[in-house]
């Protein structure tokens, strides 16, 4: 059986955000599928008791409890603070997957030299931050050169409508992989809630020939009276700060749900569960996906139209991927986004079953990460 590790940096110590670990999962899930033996490797920075808000034996049971859960608890392996500890694998287990797995998939991770992983000999850079990476990569060591081959979730990226240079890296675009098993169709008129998942300012932030590339905040303030002016309030599992307090005032005074995330889909279960009992996703992008025109495609909706969920998200540029505007629908600006929520309901059941067809056609796990393979010649 093939061996292929799993890398990522730093996802076992924000458990609470489910949809990052869920983006992996799909990866590990997908692989499985296809006889692949996957193990996923964790490099966690040390924990400083103090100052973060769990500690390191809490961080680690959590994430022995999602293993366990998805069958994958014996192939797994934390390596924290550089290699002082390991959870899960031994050290001298870690060595030994390293000298015979075929293939490593780094997932938007920094990768050292001194990392044992560079013992693999094929290492592919996934780049879930079309944009950000891109402009990021002009500006630091990414450690792009520690890999030998390179895929992204945007649509452009390569291309003549991508506005960011490549510098010479040779990007393979890829639509995010669905465990299409783990997200069943659920379709069901009852459902009531449009909303999504998200944070408010979230981590990327990038200057590239002086302009801000940044978070999703203003392109929800350009869509402030979507509410008053559709008669739809969108219920967020918002990550927002403290400090926007302001923000969150303004939301809630123009009819915007904003709930907690950590209650709502705080753990890869109930992550699933609210999406899945949502009506459909109606999401903006983080601004350097929309400005670099990335065609950037969410994880997260690929998640709602898997369950059969018609999507109603910002443009990113991908609108050519779907041409049918059936079950997958953009906006530029409010009018638009008037008019999608208008056309979802004037046939809801028709986009809930072009969201499914949609899903099994672009997002199956198993064609793309067959596709992948293919690609490295594992």
């Amino acid at each position: 059986m093939k061996q292929v590790v799993l890398g990522t940096r730093g996802t076992s110590g924000v458990p609470e955000f489910a949809g990052s670990t869920w983006v992996r999962l799909q990866y590990l899930l997908g692989l499985t599928k296809l006889g692949i033996e996957c193990f996923w490797v964790d490099r966690l920075a040390a924990i400083d008791p103090f100052a973060h808000p769990h500690t390191l034996d809490y961080l680690t049971e959590r994430f022995h409890r999602t293993a366990r859960q998805f069958g994958f608890e014996d192939r797994y392996c934390i390596v924290y603070n550089g290699g002082e500890k390991h959870f899960g694998l031994s050290e001298a287990s870690l060595k030994n997957l390293t000298e015979s797995a075929g293939l490593l998939l780094n997932i938007s991770g920094h990768l050292p030299d001194s990392s044992p992983l560079m013992r693999i000999p094929r290492r592919a850079y996934v780049d879930v931050d079309p944009g950000f990476t891109h402009i990021w990569a002009m500006q630091m060591d990414m450690g792009l050169a520690r890999h030998n081959f390179f895929f992204t979730i945007g649509q452009n990226v390569g291309t003549p409508h991508f506005k960011i240079p490549l510098n010479g890296v040779n990007w393979q675009a890829i639509c995010p992989p669905v465990a299409l098993d783990h997200w069943p169709a659920r379709i069901d008129a009852q459902c009531r809630r449009i909303g999504t998942v998200g944070d408010w300012r979230g981590s990327q932030h990038a200057i590239y020939e002086g302009e801000y590339y940044g978070s999703k905040r203003r392109e929800y303030i350009e869509l402030l009276h979507l509410p008053k002016s559709s008669g739809v309030s969108p219920e967020l599992a918002l990550c927002i700060g403290t400090e926007d307090w302001e923000d969150l005032g303004l939301l809630h005074a123009s009819r915007w749900k904003v709930l907690n995330p950590v209650l709502y889909a705080g753990d890869p279960e109930s992550y699933r569960s609210f999406i899945q009992h949502s009506r459909a996703e109606f999401s903006v992008a983080k601004s350097g996906y929309v400005k670099s025109n990335s065609g950037w495609i969410s994880d997260r909706t690929a998640c709602y139209l898997a369950s059969g969920k018609p999507a109603l998200v910002q443009s990113t540029g991908c609108e050519w991927k779907f041409p049918d505007q059936k079950g997958f629908l953009t906006f530029r600006n409010l009018e638009e986004a008037i008019a999608g929520l208008k056309a979802i309901d004037h046939d809801y059941i028709g986009h809930c079953d072009a969201a499914r067809r949609l899903a099994v056609h672009h997002f199956d796990a198993s064609r793309i990460l067959g596709q992948m393979l293919a690609h490295v010649a594992l």
